[in-house]
Parts: C-alpha cells; structure tokens; sequence
C-alpha cells in the first residue's frame, strides 16, 4: 500500500504554517505522495475566497521541492467535483481513482476540535486515517486527550510555525511585511498581483 497525504484547504492564502506541516508529516508519516487539495467551495468559510487557479498556483509555487522523499502535487480535484467541497466526498472520488493506496487526512490542530461537526465525519474516520497536527498554540495535551475519545484519530507530535491566512490577509491590508509569514515565492506571488488589498 502506497501511502498518500491528503491535505485539503483554503489557502487563501497559503503560508509557512501550511508548509511546515506538510514537511512534518511527510516525515513522521513516512508519506510516499502528497496531495494538496484547494478548496472549490468551502461549507464553512464566510470569507470570500480568491479563484481557484490562484489559489491552486499560490500551492504549486508554495509546496514545490519540499521533499526529496515523497511525490507532491497539487490536485484540483475538488474543482474537478465541482459544488461544495465536503471532504468524504473527496476522499471516496480519490478511493475510485486510487491504485493501491491509503490516504492520511491531514488536518490541523485547530481543526481537531471541531471535527465532529465535519458532514459525515464517522466515514471520514472510517475510509482514512486521520491524522492531526498541533500548531504553536495548541495544546498537545488536550489534543492527545480529545483524540483518545473519538478514537481512529493520530496526533503528530511537532510544533508547527503558528500563523494564519486570516493574519496574513490583515496584514497585506494594512500594509505590513509578511515575509516572515509566507514563503518568499508566496510574498512576491501576492504583491505582484496585488491580491488582498481591497
């Protein structure tokens, strides 16, 4: 069995905190491939997100060379799929496509805890394994113990870098450097197509 991430999001934008959590679980997973899966539609986010292509182009450039272990790609399956993008739904239309595989949802740990309100969140425990990673404010403890209850759920023992899109998009707003957020090619992506500033 070929073992493949899936790890699925806005990126609206993408940032060092997506990175660094790639880069973890490849690692500690022992990832053979990774998918980075943008957002169509997203059931929870009220912010507006930027098209898909931008986003899927800001992946592209942001997750490139990150591991010299593990085949990465960005897939625009979601989009393929069209509609609201609910993430059984993605990992049954990866099943249908798969050759042999088995598929890490990576989740962060933010997400942890509101997974039970995930549409269909028992299959999801069921068809994958999920994996969750703790980013600089979560507590690991609490994530070990929450994870315990739901059961099926793995926590990766890491501190990631603790930045968020929503820090980013404020930041780029007001005028502020963001170089220390985001990767370089992310930074120069932004400012040269003067995204999320208005």
């Amino acid at each position: 069995m070929i073992k493949t991430g899936i790890f699925g999001g806005a990126f609206n934008p993408v940032h060092n905190g997506h990175v660094n959590l790639a880069k973890e679980a490849i690692e500690q997973l022992k990832l053979r491939k990774l998918l980075i899966v943008p957002t169509f539609e997203s059931p929870h986010k009220a912010t507006r997100l930027l098209p898909f292509d931008v986003r899927a182009e800001m992946c592209g450039r942001a997750f490139e060379g990150i591991s010299d272990k593990c085949e990465v790609t960005v897939s625009g399956i979601e989009r393929e799929m069209g509609g609201v993008s609910y993430t059984i739904n993605t990992i049954r239309e990866l099943a249908k496509r798969s050759h042999d595989e088995q598929f890490y949802l990576l989740i962060g740990g933010d997400m942890l805890f509101s997974f039970r309100e995930w549409y269909k969140y028992e299959s999801i425990l069921k068809e994958s394994k999920v994996c969750a990673v703790a980013r600089g404010g979560d507590n690991f403890t609490d994530m070990l113990e929450f994870a315990a209850e739901m059961g099926r759920v793995k926590v990766l023992p890491t501190n990631i870098v603790d930045v968020s899109s929503t820090e980013v998009r404020r930041k780029i707003a007001e005028g502020k450097d963001i170089s220390e957020l985001v990767p370089q090619s992310i930074a120069e992506y932004i400012a040269e197509n003067d995204l999320y500033r208005g």
